[in-house]
């Protein structure tokens, strides 16, 4: 049962009242506007149009039957969209946990999604940049620039993409080329040193038979975290970005696009903050006179501020990423054929204070180089027929190789006994676990669209899927090396696990859906099953029974919704409802029977998941938008037994709150000389969740709010702008990932306020 709390009922008043005021309001203003032919957002009053893809051909999102969110390139801009974890500013259902670097995020869509932060996690949310699948987590910070928009599509996605997911899907487009010489260009200061500078220019060639486009991003802060032992800031940003796009079009029916873009990111790790779980080495109680929980070492951050902290480890992450793709896109006798060929390279080493603490509890450097490879053929009809249809093949290929370690517990080795103190069993040394993990999978998909009547139209999609995944993986400790493992081994290594083992998985997965189009409304129902590949944890490890295969993860989803836009396009309502049907979930948890806490990843068993979801977007008056989202959720784990025998069955799955919802205003003022002053006011309020299947108290995140605002000037024609931005203006604070270790745990936080001003340029 969903219950509300006084702010649930806030944020669901404030969505019914911006509904229920906005129609009166949109009826005056369509009388007025059969009069005046202006309005805003659209020459004759009203919304305008949102075109995507989310089908494989351009449509209006308001025709596609699918729950999607799409966001223009603009909106991203306004609301300080960086990377796909900002996303979750825009798309309430969409939520994300934070990992243990600054590249690592896990991604949840309606309470989908698996908390995992390893290296091979692939996880339930497919990104995909201009049609090409990311794999990598930390390849996926480099793309949200010269953007023209995001789709985020709910629920699993297979029969008509490259990748099957259980979650969702997130497309970032790329501004592409054009046939006259266009730009833009932006530049944003802030608080902390912030500088973003980003910004692209393309026009022809050849004609318009050869054009190009380039666009670079570089971002940088000072750090939003001060380190009390050096007087440093950390948490800061050094990254930059570049895309380059050549198209190739000698006739209307070819289209060769070549697309290379790389990256680097030489920033901070994450500095996280310290809680002690109240206990010392031994398992006896850890308290501050106060009562305040200390770790193993007496020691706790007291002062309450989570962007301070005692650092004996300043972190570094170092990521290179390269990648190319070349699109061929065929029309020829009523059908197209689209190749999409892809290669993605990244190269990540992170040397992290995991403790976050002065001591010296574990110090880990994670170091990965995931090189995929992706090959998509589709050949689907051209138009609108009564009977549309597309079928496909997908490869796919990763090989990652991994070499991190944690040295565990230096601060109790005696450098003067012999080995320095080296007690593998007391955990004390340098824990390394290097592997490789390769995977290839394969994929036929197939979907159709048939006009039962002008109003009336089935779908029916199919996907075959297998994949295999081989694991090469080794744990040792070693006595007397370095947390790098670039150097050299020592001479004392006491060898642990030798693994070798691969698994192959196979699934069929099917979309079948209804939709019905009456006056300016679309009506659909669907029944899908969605599919994630099992695999193998990724974590470090001590025994081999900890590297036992996972199963694959089968989500059933039923949906209905409606899509609508009434008096002439001033109100634009679109709802949904969902229930899913969720078996052998994948669930990433820590087992704590030991000294050290062990990374696990297994299959829970079943869970459920209902909930109804809304946006609603009216133009009232002229110059003024209203704009609210809202997601309802219910969850629960049906059958899940923990590691130690007890039931789990009722507990609330992890990153699913009961409540998440988003409100916003945008004003725009024309002024006398043809300038206008733009204003724009959101905010977003999300429920508590657990980001364990435990449900414990210690790891539930408290409900919280955000406030948003920016207002600027912009020249006519919107050729040039200035403006002034503030994010988290409320100075909310909240935890996005909670993990433990030895005698205290790990937090993540959100970032804290920032402001600025923007400056942005199109020609």
């Amino acid at each position: 049962m969903i219950r509300f709390s006084q702010k649930h009922k806030l944020m669901a008043v404030l969505a019914a009242t911006t509904y229920l005021f906005a129609l009166p309001v949109v009826v005056r203003a369509q009388a007025a506007d059969q009069s005046t032919g202006q309005s805003a957002g659209r020459a004759d009053g009203g919304l305008g149009e949102i075109v995507v893809t989310a089908q494989r051909r351009q449509q209006n999102v308001q025709d596609v039957p699918i729950a999607i969110t799409a966001v223009t390139g603009e909106a991203l801009r306004d609301s300080g969209v960086r990377d796909p974890r900002d996303l979750t500013l825009l798309v309430p259902s969409l939520s994300m946990q934070a990992g243990t670097a600054a590249s690592t995020t896990s991604l949840f869509i309606r309470g989908v999604g698996i908390g995992d932060f390893n290296s091979n996690t692939t996880g339930a949310v497919g990104v995909y940049v201009d049609d090409v699948f990311l794999g990598a987590n930390a390849g996926k910070l480099f793309n949200v620039f010269d953007s023209e928009g995001i789709e985020v599509l709910k629920g699993p996605q297979g029969t008509l993409y490259g990748r099957n997911t259980t979650a969702g899907a997130i497309r970032f487009s790329s501004r592409k080329p054009t046939d006259t010489l266009s730009g833009d260009v932006s530049a944003l200061y802030g608080r902390f040193n912030e500088v973003r500078i980003e910004g692209g220019v393309g026009g022809p060639i050849a004609g318009d038979v050869l054009t190009a486009r380039i666009s670079g991003l570089y971002h940088r802060n000072d750090g939003t975290t001060f380190n009390r032992v050096t007087g440093h800031r950390v948490n800061n940003i050094n990254l930059w970005a570049g895309r380059g796009i050549l198209d190739f079009k000698p006739d209307a029916d070819t289209l060769v696009r070549l697309t290379v873009h790389g990256g680097a990111n030489n920033g901070g790790a994450r500095q996280f903050q310290h809680r002690g779980q109240g206990v010392d080495f031994f398992g006896d109680p850890a308290f501050l006179p106060d009562g305040t929980p200390t770790d193993g070492f007496g020691y706790a951050d007291t002062d309450g501020d989570p962007y301070a902290g005692d650092y004996d480890v300043e972190g570094k992450e170092r990521i290179r990423v390269f990648g190319a793709s070349l699109l061929g896109q065929f029309t020829f006798g009523g059908v197209q054929l689209t190749s999409i060929t892809a290669y993605e390279q990244v190269n990540r080493a992170t040397l992290e204070d995991t403790d976050a603490s002065p001591n010296q509890v574990i110090t880990a450097y994670y170091e990965d180089r995931p090189r995929q490879f992706s090959q998509e053929l589709r050949l689907q009809s051209v138009g609108e027929n009564t009977f549309n249809w597309i079928v496909g093949g997908f490869y796919f290929h990763d090989n990652l190789k991994t070499d991190s370690a944690f040295d565990l517990l230096r601060g109790l080795r005696d450098p003067s006994a012999p080995l320095e103190g080296f007690d593998p069993a007391n955990s004390l040394g340098l824990l390394r676990y290097p592997y490789t993990q390769k995977t290839d999978s394969y994929a036929v998909f197939g979907q159709g669209d048939y006009k039962l009547t002008d109003r009336l139209t089935a779908t029916l999609g199919l996907r075959y899927s297998h994949d295999r995944i081989g694991m090469k993986f080794a744990s040792l400790f070693d006595a007397l090396g370095t947390v790098n493992p670039r150097k050299a081994f020592s001479d004392v290594v006491v060898p642990l696990i030798d693994f070798n083992e691969s698994k192959g998985f196979n699934d069929l997965s099917w979309r079948a859906a209804l939709n019905y189009k009456v006056d300016n409304a679309l009506i659909y129902a669907s029944f899908s099953k969605g599919y994630n590949s099992g695999g193998f944890a990724g974590g470090a490890s001590t025994d081999a029974a900890q590297l036992t295969p996972f199963g694959s993860e089968r989500l059933y989803a039923y949906e209905v919704g409606f899509k609508t836009d009434l008096f002439d396009r001033h109100l634009r309502f679109n709802a949904s409802g969902f229930y899913y049907d969720y078996r052998d979930l994948q669930v990433f948890i820590f087992d704590l029977s030991g000294p050290v806490p062990v990374q696990r990843k297994l299959n829970a068993g079943n869970a459920r998941i209902y909930g109804l979801e809304a946006e609603i977007t009216a133009v009232p008056v002229r110059n003024l938008e209203l704009f609210t989202a809202f997601t309802l959720m219910d969850s629960k784990y049906k059958t899940f037994t923990a590691l130690g025998g007890a039931s789990l069955a009722g507990n609330r799955l992890v990153n699913a709150p009961e409540f998440a919802g988003a409100a916003g205003i945008r004003l725009t003022v024309p002024m006398a000389n043809g300038s206008e002053v733009r204003a724009k006011v959101d905010g977003t309020y999300t429920s508590s969740f657990f980001l364990y299947p435990d449900n414990l108290e210690a790891n539930k995140v408290k409900g919280y709010g955000l406030l948003n605002a920016r207002v600027g000037w912009a020249a006519p024609g919107g050729r040039y702008e200035i403006a002034l931005w503030g994010k988290n203006l409320t100075k909310t604070e909240y935890i996005t990932g909670i993990f433990p270790i030895i005698t205290q745990d790990q937090l993540n936080y959100n970032e804290p306020r920032t402001y600025g001003i923007e400056l942005s340029a199109h020609f």
